[in-house]
């Protein structure tokens, strides 16, 4: 009988890799939204459900996407840090003549 070896990872956070540019975590996304498009389907009108599909994949993409500020963040990261982030805490910006000029 043939022993099956497995492949265990370095590292417990590595993103599964499906291909070139999807990953696991993108996948499952999409899905998510291909199940809430299902579920919304019945309380939209006929003539909507085609603008309401192109309008949810353009949004599902946009959310996968990883910004070239921080491309260890998918869009999707970044827009909950925003939105939950408190205003009344002081946060201090890198000044761009200091950053350019090396130490």
């Amino acid at each position: 009988m043939q022993q099956r070896q497995y492949r265990i990872p370095k590292e417990v956070t590595t993103e599964l890799k499906i291909n070139k540019m999807l990953y696991l975590y993108d996948l499952l996304f999409l899905v998510a939204l291909i199940i809430v498009r299902l579920i919304a389907l019945p309380f939209i009108p006929y003539v909507l459900h085609l603008p309401f599909t192109c309008f949810l994949v353009g949004f599902g993409l946009f959310l996968v996407i990883r910004p070239t500020t921080n491309p260890e963040k998918r869009m999707v990261h970044v827009l909950y840090y925003a939105l939950i982030k408190k205003k009344d805490t002081y946060m201090a910006l890198a000044d761009r003549n200091e950053s350019s000029k090396g130490a």
